[in-house]
């Protein structure tokens, strides 16, 4: 077998348990996540929050009251 052919099959078990695993979090999405927790409704101001940057400075939601904010949640795969 030519060198650059050795590894072409090893992925193929992942795409199950990639599968299932989305398949589970859907679930659990569309079944609503914890039954006691009730989200914001619509035109609700968004709860605050802190994240810690890279810079080790901190950034709170409250910060930007009054303007407009955009969450991209971005995979790269």
């Amino acid at each position: 077998m030519p060198g650059g052919m050795r590894g072409m099959g090893r992925g193929r078990g992942r795409a199950p348990v990639g599968l299932l695993a989305a398949g589970l979090l859907l679930m659990e999405v569309l079944r609503g996540g914890s039954a006691g927790a009730a989200g914001p409704a619509v035109g609700d101001a968004a709860p605050d929050f802190t994240l810690t940057l890279f810079s080790a400075s901190a950034f709170r939601l409250s910060d930007l009251k009054g303007k407009t904010v955009l969450l991209n949640f971005f995979a790269s795969w």
